[in-house]
């Protein structure tokens, strides 16, 4: 197979860089790639979001600071009041109704808490909830990643090795017209026969061309796969299939479905907040405030203490409203994780019929390969002795050609469902060094 990267060498761009890379690098490299750094990202966001729907069980506490001048009377009676500078003066009816512009600096320090809020710990436990399927979900996402970048990685060694199919068929091709040029000397073949075989190697000759073509296309999308940039190609070096066991397990624990499981408590946690609304809530409260006349002496001090209890009694139906949607969107969520789980087994069951009937294509397929090369060499040897014509060395070429390509493609759909049947039942780290010898 060493011929193959030689092949292959023409298959990038001249201003692309190749860099060889094995099939544990290149799954390794996916999971840092955009798309799971976007769900790592949200997942992040989530946890967050989880961690401030918490705050209710810690008291909020704040400053405040600020300078007031009006002569409006109220403000003035009341500023006058808190800064302890009330006389019996202010007492006059005109000083009442039109007094002097006052200036109230001010400052306070607060803090409230609501230790019984059965609505905000529901909220709590949806939150959660939220962050536990955003978890769930990136560690799927980092999970397909890395597959996407196995399932393009056997695409570009499939490709490289129709490539040296092609190369082999461009060659056979080549020697068939150099015998049938030959022998149209030693007055053995016609002209029709040598324009059969130049007809076939130029065939060949298009046909290495396009593999060539498709050869560049996979790594690309190998390279997208693996969030390398434009200029740098990888150059598969795992290039020997070696499809392994079936795989073994089921759907228990599988991150996406943990992620849809995550997703319906939430939806529950969500109907239960809303329900929670109609009871009460109690809050306590304290305040130190002080307010002077000048922004650095002479501050009197006030403080404030005191509870609240709040209990919502008509809300113009908007409680019952959220109810009934909060309940609705529980249910579509309980039916959506059935249809998914129900799709999972589905495509489990597929995908282990498509692993078995695939081995056996694959074995079907090479086997098929095999009698058609050694078929294809000896009719050779009975072309070069005079017992076979050229229209049926070429049939034989390239019958040989065609199932030497469909025994890659067969072996390219076997590597591939076993990699997409252990994607499916891995709930562990991947091995990344199962599928490939090197």
């Amino acid at each position: 197979m060493s011929v193959l990267c030689l092949a292959a060498v023409n298959a990038a761009p001249a201003w692309a860089q190749e860099r060889p890379v094995t099939l544990t690098e290149a799954m390794a490299e996916a999971t840092s790639s955009p798309d799971a750094q976007a769900a790592r990202a949200r997942a992040e966001a989530a946890r967050q979001g989880g961690r401030a729907a918490a705050s209710f069980l810690w008291p909020t506490i704040g400053a405040e600071a600020g300078m007031v001048r009006s002569d409006d009377p109220v403000a003035a009676f009341g500023g006058r009041l808190r800064q302890g500078r009330f006389t019996q003066q202010d007492f006059d009816p005109s000083a009442l109704n039109h007094p002097d512009p006052l200036t109230d600096w001010s400052g306070a320090v607060g803090a409230a808490w609501a230790p019984v809020d059965f609505a905000a710990d529901a909220g709590y436990r949806a939150a959660q909830a939220d962050a536990e399927a955003a978890g769930s979900g990136a560690e799927w996402a980092v999970k397909a990643a890395a597959f996407r970048a196995e399932v393009r990685y056997l695409e570009a060694v499939g490709a490289q090795h129709r490539l040296g199919a092609a190369d082999a068929a461009l060659e056979a091709a080549r020697a068939n017209e150099q015998v049938t040029t030959h022998r149209r000397g030693q007055g053995l073949l016609t002209d029709a026969d040598v324009l059969q075989a130049h007809a076939a190697l130029e065939g060949a000759r298009a046909r290495r061309i396009d593999a060539g073509r498709l050869v560049a296309d996979a790594r690309g999308r190998l390279a997208v796969a693996m969030g390398w940039p434009a200029d740098a190609v990888p150059v598969p070096t795992d290039t020997i299939f070696a499809a392994g066991p079936t795989p073994e397990g089921d759907l228990s624990g599988r991150p996406d479905l943990r992620a849809s499981e995550a997703g319906v408590r939430a939806t529950e946690a969500r109907l239960t907040q809303v329900r929670r609304s109609r009871l009460p809530r109690v809050e306590g409260f304290a305040r130190l405030e002080s307010h002077s006349a000048s922004a650095f002496s002479g501050a009197e001090n006030d403080w404030t203490v005191g509870f609240q209890v709040r209990v919502p009694l008509f809300t113009g139906f908007a409680l019952t409203a959220r109810e009934r949607a909060a309940a609705s969107l529980r249910d579509a969520a309980r039916s959506e994780h059935d249809q998914r789980v129900r799709e999972a087994e589905a495509e489990l069951e597929e995908v282990r019929r498509g692993v078995d009937a695939a081995r056996q294509g694959s074995a079907a397929a090479q086997a098929a390969a095999t009698a058609a090369t050694e078929a294809a060499r000896l009719m050779r040897r009975r072309f070069e002795e005079g017992l076979l014509t050229t229209s049926e060395l070429l049939a034989a070429e390239a019958r040989s050609a065609d199932l030497t390509t469909q025994a890659v493609n067969a072996r390219l759909a076997l590597d591939m469902a076993l990699a997409r049947l252990k994607f499916l039942t891995d709930t562990t780290t991947h091995d990344l060094d199962e599928g490939m010898d090197r």
